[in-house]
């Protein structure tokens, strides 16, 4: 028996995910996106397991400096965000995933020449481009993955790519301490250990660029590049082994001249949109106040994991005093972010599954569940005072944090009529703003960590309660109309 096909549809897209395969293009991106997002999110926060304990003494600074820094390196990416999305859809996925990684892996590796705060705040602001690359990641698997799996497939990438920001909290302790154990003095042994997520981001990049492709017309036979919205039935496998059929014409004897025409038929170039044009999705989106709840909710979900990460290393020290070095402190700090493995897409199908059994009531309500769970884990987080407990705790959150994000981008279809780009873009960048307002609140909360906890736990409750006025065309959770969507209620087949 041969390997199993990847079923295509008529624009060369996946109609499933074979997980353990890289036979064809789709797979290779698919594994290509999420690693250059991990290695990305390993070396976006490659600095703050360290910083605490070694970095900031080397270098002087105070535990308020140290905010400031982490500010300046969630800030940045709000920007490089916006700027990465027009640069993806000039040069594709593929370069600008490289070019991120490349671009990001210079002013880290260059961190070990900094020598006060002014230095500090400038490589951090310009390695908070590596965050930008959650825009060639998602762009490269909705290219290669068909509309019903394509959601699965973005919640899967963006999850494990996630999970960089766990593994550099596991990793970066243990190369410093091999480094130490070398004879290089503090100051020099932090140092070089940058120079390891620098090597990953550039080893990625190389792999991104040599082996990956933008998108699946190249390796499509030409008689299936027709619309797939069309009335033609396509059965075509991602190694070509199947051909194209008109549904009028499924019988074995279909003339040549018909493939022939399907073959020859001319594309009329695409429109080009001026600027006021592009720019109306956008302003459209944010005068849907249903849209701002998603930016709201995406900040209480993924913002909280990005300032998480920022924070969780110096949490753990900080507030068990003797009980954590730094060492420990970013083992278990790590398993925040190494939740990923699963959570993020369990949220997004737990949203499928209630879909199916209820409607676009189901995706809003699980919604607001993951949000109110998140905010009650978060709080009793942030009062608890053993060590065991507390890990508990922040395993629980980690979890509904993170479904929660995968939860949001099942609802944001359903609200992005005419508009999916300019929606599912306002509703990322809401969860980069709330990381960067999260963390100027732990900031301002220096002394009191714990309270910048609670904080971020009433703020996430109330995001829950704002479900109430998420109106998808025409329906309210409370309200007695209801909405079934046929097609969204297919199974998705990973194999």
């Amino acid at each position: 028996m041969g390997k199993k096909s990847l079923p295509l549809d008529a624009s060369g897209k996946a109609l499933a995910i074979h997980l353990f395969s890289l036979n064809t293009p789709h797979m290779r991106a698919f594994h290509l996106s999420w690693l250059g997002f991990f290695s990305a999110f390993t070396a976006w926060f490659a600095l703050n397991p360290l910083l605490k304990s070694t970095i900031a003494p080397d270098l002087g600074i105070t535990a308020g400096d140290v905010a400031s820094s982490d500010i300046a390196n969630v800030g940045s990416t709000i920007f490089f965000r916006l700027a990465v999305g027009f640069v993806t859809d000039k040069v594709g996925p593929r370069n600008a995933m490289a070019a991120i990684l490349i671009g990001g892996a210079i002013p880290l590796v260059l961190t070990g020449l900094v020598r006060n705060l002014s230095g500090l705040l400038a490589v951090r602001a310009f390695v908070g481009l590596l965050g930008a690359t959650f825009v060639p990641c998602q762009y490269w698997t909705t290219a290669f993955f068909a509309k019903k799996i394509v959601g699965t497939a973005n919640a899967v990438v963006g999850g494990w790519g996630n999970m960089g920001g766990g593994a550099t909290f596991l990793i970066m302790p243990h190369v410093y301490n091999g480094i130490r154990r070398t004879g290089l003095s503090v100051h020099d042994a932090w140092r070089v250990s940058l120079v390891v997520p620098t090597a990953i981001c550039l080893i990625v990049a190389g792999l991104v660029f040599f082996i990956g492709t933008d998108g699946p017309e190249a390796t499509l036979p030409v008689a299936a590049s027709l619309d797939s919205d069309s009335d033609d039935e396509v059965v075509v496998n991602a190694d070509g082994s199947t051909s194209f059929m008109i549904k009028e014409d499924r019988k074995k004897d279909a003339s040549a001249a018909t493939l022939h025409e399907v073959n020859t038929v001319s594309v009329p170039p695409a429109k080009t949109l001026t600027f006021k044009e592009k720019a109306m999705p956008l302003v459209k989106a944010l005068a849907t106040p249903t849209i701002i709840v998603m930016m709201f909710q995406y900040a209480c979900s993924f913002g909280v994991e990005i300032s998480v990460d920022s924070q969780i290393g110096h949490y753990l020290q900080s507030h068990f005093k003797g009980s954590l070095d730094q060492t420990m402190a970013g083992n278990i700090g790590s398993v925040f972010g190494m939740m990923n493995l699963f959570s993020r897409a369990s949220g997004g199908m737990l949203s499928d599954f209630f879909q199916r059994k209820f409607g676009i009531k189901g995706r809003i309500a699980i919604q607001t569940f993951l949000l109110a769970a998140n905010g009650c884990a978060l709080l009793a987080f942030s009062y608890l005072e053993a060590l065991g407990p507390a890990v508990a705790a922040m395993v629980f959150f980690s979890y509904f944090c993170q479904a929660a994000c995968g939860s949001t981008f099942g609802i944001v279809p359903y609200i992005a009529q005419g508009g999916m780009g300019a929606a599912s873009g306002l509703v990322g960048a809401g969860g980069t703003l709330g990381g960067f307002v999260f963390n100027i609140v732990f900031k301002k909360y220096i002394d009191t960590p714990n309270m910048g906890f609670r904080v971020m736990a009433v703020t996430v409750l109330v995001s829950a309660v704002c479900s109430a006025i998420v109106n998808v065309r025409g329906v309210y959770v409370w309200g007695k109309k209801n909405l079934r969507h046929g097609e969204d209620g297919e199974s998705v087949i990973i194999s």
